[in-house]
């Protein structure tokens, strides 16, 4: 990746592409940028913008080829998963605290610039767990988690008489069965909680979740919306900026890349919103069927102001934040 970046460089520099290449390496082995300071700057600046209406926020760990691990919680935003806080984990090696743990440290640091916001955490199976929902419990955070059908549960009649426990799996065992209701899960460490459970015909296995929130079909179809955080892993992976071939392996390293990477999602999440939001999103995308996510329309929105700029002035007006008498103000609006 960073070759690729020397190379976009070259004109904008009279530098030649291995010299620019070797800065980026200087910025990645630079121990005096505080990642976490950084980027907890820039949230105190933009997270106000998002205060006034819930907020869903989806958590996923994903792969940095064999050498790390990122949990990462992000902001689920028009079709997308914006990043809000992360961190970088050994890939094979031992880790120095347990997963739960490092969850704890970036609800930590995200719990601060989220105010008095209704907020939901969306989470796969691997965060359906007592330590997880208990996590959030303690934050005032609701929770939505898809859980595994080997769990056990008990759940009541409508006549209010608790029945014999149960793998999940029985709620919803055959295709076109659906089950909305209370349960008490798990036998070990109990909670009470609402399962919202469908098994579609066309598909292998029932979709079952959980959440303080009621149960209702609601709950799946806010569930599926967590599978946007796949496609922006994509993003920045295969479809995108390629970062598993960055040959980046020191973990302080990935997280100095990271950094750079999510402002820059931040900000071209920023203009295509402006763009979109001016009316100009059919120059880049169909009208009859949006094909193009929100980063790629942002790019090249970028790129066609950039081509038609008279002066630095013009492509000051896209930059994600602007000057005003009490500070610097932010806006994401489609």
């Amino acid at each position: 990746m960073l070759p690729r970046v020397a190379e976009a460089l070259l004109a904008e520099s009279e530098a030649k592409a291995s010299s620019i290449e070797r800065r980026l390496e200087r910025f990645l082995s630079n121990e005096k940028i505080e990642t976490e300071t950084t980027w907890d700057d820039f949230l105190k600046h933009i997270l106000p913008a998002f205060r006034g209406e819930p907020m869903r926020l989806v958590i996923d760990l994903t792969a940095y080829e064999e050498h790390a691990q990122v949990i990462y919680i992000g902001l689920l935003e028009h079709s997308r998963v914006l990043p809000l806080v992360w961190k970088v984990m050994p890939g094979q090696d031992t880790w120095d605290q347990g997963l739960w743990d490092g969850v704890e440290d970036l609800f930590k640091r995200l719990a601060p610039h989220m105010g008095e916001s209704e907020c939901t955490i969306i989470g796969d199976s691997a965060f359906g767990c007592f330590p997880m929902v208990s996590l959030c419990v303690n934050y005032g955070w609701h929770y939505l988690f898809r859980i595994c059908a080997e769990h056990t549960c008990e759940h009541w009649t409508a006549q209010g008489r608790l029945l014999p426990t149960c793998p999940v799996s029985e709620l919803v065992s055959e295709p076109g069965k659906r089950f909305y209701g209370h349960i008490r899960l798990w036998q070990e460490q109990q909670i009470e909680t609402n399962l919202s459970g469908c098994w579609e015909k066309n598909e292998e296995e029932a979709l079952l979740v959980i959440s303080d929130l009621p149960a209702c079909r609601k709950r799946l179809t806010d569930y599926q919306l967590r599978w946007r955080v796949e496609s922006t892993f994509e993003e920045m992976k295969s479809r995108g900026w390629d970062w598993e071939n960055s040959h980046v392996r020191r973990l302080d390293r990935v997280d100095r890349m990271l950094l750079v990477l999510f402002l820059l999602l931040w900000w071209l999440a920023h203009l295509a919103a402006s763009c979109i939001h001016h009316g100009r999103r059919d120059r880049y995308d169909r009208h009859d069927r949006r094909d193009k996510n929100i980063f790629r329309i942002g790019r090249l929105y970028l790129l066609d102001i950039e081509r038609r700029a008279s002066g630095a002035s013009n492509l000051e007006k896209c930059l994600l934040f602007k000057r005003s008498a009490t500070g610097w103000l932010f806006a994401l609006r489609f």
